[in-house]
């Protein structure tokens, strides 16, 4: 079994750094480990959107009761209707703060 990744891989995963990270993450590298990584970053932001699905919307004015039964319907049907591939910005960017270091050790199989 071997453990290499292609090139194309590699250029992948770094585009996808450098959109969380910035350009400086264009020069890291990429290992197993880095993948290995980017799984439980991916994982920890799930994590973080299921709960998000079921916080209320700011209260606009109105009638509270219609606010609150609207948003309780609204949890549902964001619960339903979630993509597996769909982030809150706030969890990946609380989750990848979080682990920056990770990665950048990952560079080096640590």
């Amino acid at each position: 079994m071997t453990n290499l990744i292609s090139e194309q891989e590699k250029e992948d995963l770094r585009e996808i750094l450098s959109q969380i990270y910035g350009n400086n993450a264009k020069q890291w590298i990429i290992t197993i480990k880095s993948f290995e990584v980017f799984g439980e970053l991916i994982k920890n932001t799930r994590e973080c959107d299921r709960v998000m699905n079921y916080i209320p919307r700011p209260f606009s004015g109105g009638n509270v009761i219609n606010w609150a039964s609207k948003q309780v319907r609204q949890s549902i049907l964001r619960v339903f209707s979630a993509k597996e591939g769909k982030h809150y910005i706030i969890c990946m960017k609380t989750a990848s703060l979080r682990m920056r270091s990770k990665f950048e050790m990952a560079q080096y199989g640590m």
